[in-house]
């Protein structure tokens, strides 16, 4: 599979064909197959954003957005990512914390979860609407093993995503496993399925550090349009356009 709307698309359309039905972490049980459209949002808001569009056309909405709190590439506080992540609800997706361990030095298990029920209370808050569902970033053997259980409050590693469905990734712009293959043979009647937003384009297919490389030189463009709202007469100052063509844009 490759790392383009268009390939996702494809993929949406395979999951439909082999007879499965979207379904959430609550519900995954009441229908003979199901599948879970799991999304960790480690870096970028405005492709989950596109993501949940496809989505809502092909499916009216259904996947599951993780959102990091204590991400270094956006800020869930700020009136842009709101916005975003207002729109991924609008498209029908579900937001979820996406919990980042290596923030805390927890000295126990106990002690990890209250830092997880505080990150979910604020980012409630923030959002205005309960999120009860957590999955780890880039989560240790140790958090892994720990089986976190805390009521009220889905954990997407618990066992039974992993052990009574069949697990599918593409965590670190690599799939394991053929999922396209996977759908279609049907032959297992749970599938829990983990995109990242972050590695999908319009268009032909990248190769990784192309991706990489404009993700970086974008983010400059960014930074100037952030800067450009806090500081009077930037462009006077430094003009977008010599940004640009230092980046060839």
């Amino acid at each position: 599979m490759k790392f383009t709307y268009e390939s996702y698309t494809d993929l949406i359309k395979k999951i439909q064909k082999s007879g499965y039905q979207f379904t959430g972490y609550q519900e995954w049980q009441k229908a003979e197959k199901t599948v879970i459209l799991r999304h960790d949002v480690d870096m970028c808001l405005e492709k989950a954003v596109r993501m949940s569009e496809l989505e809502k056309e092909l499916i009216g909405g259904g996947g599951v957005y993780f959102v990091l709190l204590t991400s270094d590439f956006y800020n869930v506080h700020s009136k842009w990512s709101k916005r975003c992540i207002h729109e991924i609800i609008q498209n029908g997706g579900t937001i979820g914390l996406h919990f980042d361990e290596a923030q805390y030095e927890a000295s126990d298990k106990e002690e990890l979860k209250t830092f997880i029920i505080k990150e979910l209370d604020s980012l409630s808050d923030i959002i205005g609407m309960k999120v009860d569902a957590v999955s780890m970033h880039r989560p240790s053997e140790k958090i892994l093993s720990a089986e976190i259980d805390i009521p009220g409050v889905i954990n997407s590693y618990a066992s039974c995503y992993f052990k009574q469905m069949k697990y599918l990734s593409d965590s670190r712009r690599h799939w394991r496993e053929d999922v396209d293959k996977i759908v279609s043979a049907a032959e297992y009647p749970h599938l829990h399925i983990l995109t990242h937003p972050f590695w999908y384009m319009d268009g032909e297919e990248k190769s990784l550090h192309h991706t990489l490389k404009e993700a970086v030189l974008g983010a400059s463009v960014k930074y100037y349009d952030h800067l450009n709202d806090n500081f009077r007469d930037l462009g006077v100052e430094l003009p977008r356009t010599e940004i640009e063509t230092i980046i060839g844009k």
